[in-house]
């Protein structure tokens, strides 16, 4: 690499190589040849004007400093500095004397291509992983472990066979009161309306705009894309604009410009007043999170709703009926649409009534310098499709949600403002919490949420149900004897309850298998009911939480657990979407959350944004 290009690094070459060494050692050499490991905080100014102040209180430019002090002049004074060491001081090397040190952990995501060599090697069926696993055990030979003889521990050569039972999926219910009955997890929608298109209440055609970041996908292929939409939103039952390309598709002449100056385009498309906004991402980079902090920050000022998709997805896909309709189905919930909703009849007595769900869930850094984010997402109208959502900024690793009583306190406003009537019924699912926490989040969480509902009116009292919801265990189960096998990987088929056996006796919990996996063997979900102060009778939680897992906007099919914690986790990733790249001290959380705070005209205007 030439010293031009060396120089010239910046914009989103920079940020993808912060983003990667953030957390990592580097190795310092001084211009004397003495080496130091230090850990990478991030780039801060370039050399040549980044400024710290020495003890007898002179200010100096690194830069400066090098050549005065050690007789070094910096090849690259215009690369930015290496912050290292501890995150709270201000120690700064050029990068240019820093080294990576081979063999660290990697701790960042995969790429994709690695990601998909992971899933499919992992991707076995039922008969294969069996067999790996009998396989294994038998090589452990647990049974010799002298710790386990102390303890009079033997393990089983054989699986354990547990009873189990299947209930039934619900009806999934449409517009004119189409109902369908879901196969294996999956139904297919075609020639059914959404239950309410968005533009059934807002009365008018949805005005839309095409923005392309990619410089890969060109003209014609957005055209053939936008106007592939458009039919497939008829199909749906919502009036979009008419397609065309001087009008709809918004003319970027300079990519390269355009990904430094994302604020000034939706800026200017947000005076045409469009519903929504498709953005055309390119497949590789971090535009994503500029996209959503620019269009949805309050403190970029410009409040505009978006719906991102790669340009890959545009270019291979662009014409895919599933694909198309896929995104529909997030542009019409974006849009105050209702995509679908349990037909009445399979609503179990528990969930009739009015009701608010509520999803939680905290999402930890990778580093002790990055905030936990909370994601909160509750259930505001009767059909039990629309969610708002609720997001906060936490000490890293704190797992226990700080905020949760002013949460709830407005969660419940925003429902009552709604429904004209509060909820006569909570049930709060709670995701992420290991067997440990459970004390300490009945203590805090279960508190918070009585003092949010006492905060509303004294008088006001209505049943609470709190259940954790838990994914990471290492629980399988598979089909035996009568059984049914479902699918090409012989799965246990969706609806799969297990509440015996390798349950505890005392506490209620029990294991549900909702979702059809499309790769490999399925894995349940566990269900722990910490508190219920209204004796929900088992069959019916079982069949309402099953319920929930049919009501997620994205998918025309089960999900792995319900909608309401699903949110949460979309609500937290967007928290963390929204910090990426920004300095945050971590003693002063109030300030970095102000700084994310999510502007009125996106929230109040399209609660379900964040799907």
């Amino acid at each position: 690499m030439n010293r031009g290009s060396v120089d010239s690094i910046g914009g989103w070459a920079l940020n993808e190589l912060q983003s990667f060494l953030k957390g990592m050692d580097v190795v310092y050499r001084n211009p004397t040849g003495v080496t130091k490991r230090m850990r990478c905080n991030g780039f801060r100014e370039p050399a040549n004007q980044q400024m710290f102040r020495l003890d007898d209180g002179t200010r100096l430019s690194v830069a400066d400093y090098f050549a005065s002090r050690l007789n070094y002049r910096l090849r690259y004074p215009n690369l930015p500095v290496v912050h290292v060491g501890s995150s709270v001081r201000s120690v700064y090397v050029p990068a240019e004397l820093c080294e990576i040190p081979g063999g660290q952990a990697l701790t960042k995501n995969h790429p994709e291509e690695c990601t998909r060599e992971i899933i499919r090697y992992a991707a076995t069926n039922t008969q294969t992983r069996k067999q790996k696993i009998v396989s294994l055990a038998s090589q452990i030979q647990y049974n010799r472990c002298p710790t386990l003889k102390e303890f009079g521990v033997e393990v089983g050569g054989d699986f354990e066979k547990v009873p189990a039972r299947i209930i039934d999926a619900p009806p999934i219910e449409y517009a004119r009161s189409e109902k369908i009955a879901p196969r294996s997890g999956v139904w297919r929608a075609e020639g059914k309306n959404f239950l309410i298109p968005s533009t059934e209440l807002s009365r008018k055609p949805l005005r839309w705009r095409i923005l392309n970041l990619d410089s890969y996908t060109n003209e014609a292929t957005v055209k053939k894309f936008g106007e592939m939409l458009q039919q497939q939103a008829i199909r749906c039952n919502v009036q979009m604009e008419p397609f065309d390309m001087s009008s709809t598709y918004v003319l970027v002449r300079n990519m390269a410009n355009a990904l430094r100056d994302i604020g000034t385009l939706l800026e200017g498309i947000k005076k045409q007043e469009p519903a929504i906004t498709i953005v055309v991402l390119p497949s590789r980079g971090e535009v994503y999170s500029k996209v959503k902090q620019k269009a949805e920050l309050a403190s970029e000022r410009i409040g505009i709703l978006t719906q991102c998709v790669k340009g890959m997805t545009v270019a291979k896909k662009g014409t895919d009926i599933s694909t198309l309709n896929n995104i529909m189905l997030k542009i019409n919930a974006k849009t105050n649409g209702s995509n679908h909703c349990i037909s009445q009849n399979a609503v179990p007595p528990l969930a009739r009534g009015k009701v608010m769900y509520i999803g939680a869930d905290v999402t930890h850094p990778l580093s002790d310098d990055i905030p936990s984010v909370v994601g909160v997402a509750a259930l505001y109208d009767l059909i039990g499709f629309r969610y708002n959502c609720s997001v906060r900024l936490q000490g890293a690793r704190d797992e226990m949600i700080r905020d949760l009583e002013n949460i709830v306190h407005r969660q419940l406003l925003l429902y009552q403002q709604h429904n004209r009537e509060l909820p006569e019924r909570i049930m709060y699912y709670r995701d992420g919490v290991s067997d440990g926490q459970f004390a300490e989040i009945l203590t805090i969480e279960l508190q918070a949420l009585h003092a949010a509902i006492a905060r509303i009116n004294p008088g006001y009292k209505p049943a609470v149900t709190f259940i954790v919801v838990q994914k990471r265990h290492h629980t399988r189960f598979f089909p035996h004897g009568n059984c049914p096998a479902d699918g090409r990987n012989q799965n246990v088929p969706p609806g799969t309850i297990v509440d015996s056996e390798i349950t505890l006796p005392n506490r209620y919990e029990f294991y549900l298998v909702s979702h059809a996996a499309v790769q490999g063997v399925a894995k349940p979900t566990k269900y722990v009911v910490l508190y219920d102060d209204s004796n929900c009778k088992p069959d019916e939680l079982q069949a309402l939480t099953y319920n929930l897992c049919h009501l997620f906007a994205r998918c025309n099919r089960a999900v792995s657990y319900p909608a309401p914690t699903y949110y949460a986790h979309l609500a937290a990733y967007r928290g963390r979407v929204y910090i990426k790249d920004r300095r945050i001290n971590m003693n002063d959380l109030e300030r970095a959350y102000r700084d994310i705070q999510i502007i009125s005209s996106v929230t109040d205007t399209n609660p379900m944004f964040f799907v």
